[in-house]
């Protein structure tokens, strides 16, 4: 065997062993980048369930109301949307919390959505002049995060029902949420009917 074709053989081996030393490292960059926590398609399961809890201010007057789709959105219609029955001429102090019930057990989701809070906002929306939501709690940078929050209803009963809409977004980073404007991406946005008596 000529000292050529070893020398050929010898490169073989070297360019292969280069070769697959170079496709393992995209590999790895490939992989550790799957579960980067600040991938969002691994931040936090799908809602499948938002829990509000109210309490009115000065009492133990509490209300408490589940909107749940447990086969997701773009399947069938969600299979529980609780109505939110509030006496008028009161502030409520409440909170919210996000479960994804379809596992078991169930999973917390809101403690998801507060480890990146600097990525997430609440936004609440009453119909027919009902009440006044302000948002209470705040992100690591001091802008609202909407976990918790008060609702002053009017002061008189109304004749007409409305609702109250409250949307979980998620921002691509911490630069693109302002405290302002919502997010091109929605989590989940649910609304439950809204009764003042």
């Amino acid at each position: 065997m000529t000292s050529s074709t070893n020398a050929l053989r010898r490169f073989g081996r070297i360019f292969l062993t280069s070769a697959f030393a170079a496709s393992m490292s995209l590999f790895g960059t490939s992989c550790d980048h799957l579960h980067d926590p600040h991938d969002h398609d691994h931040d936090h399961d799908a809602v499948t369930t938002v829990v509000l809890t109210l309490v009115a201010q000065g009492s133990n007057d509490t209300t408490r109301v589940t909107w749940e789709d447990l086969d997701g959105i773009g399947g069938n219609n969600p299979n529980r949307i609780d109505t939110l029955f509030l006496r008028p001429g009161t502030i409520y102090v409440g909170s919210v919390q996000f479960e994804n019930r379809a596992e078991s057990p169930a999973k917390n989701l809101t403690e998801d959505v507060l480890e990146d809070a600097n990525e997430h906002q609440v936004f609440y929306a009453v119909s027919n002049s009902l009440g006044q939501v302000s948002v209470l709690d705040k992100d690591g940078r001091g802008l609202p995060l909407g976990l918790t929050f008060s609702i002053a209803t009017t002061t008189t009963a109304a004749a007409v029902p409305g609702s109250l809409t409250l949307s979980l977004y998620h921002y691509d980073s911490e630069s693109s949420k302002n405290g302002t404007d919502p997010a091109d991406e929605t989590d989940v946005e649910v609304t439950f009917p809204l009764i003042l008596r």
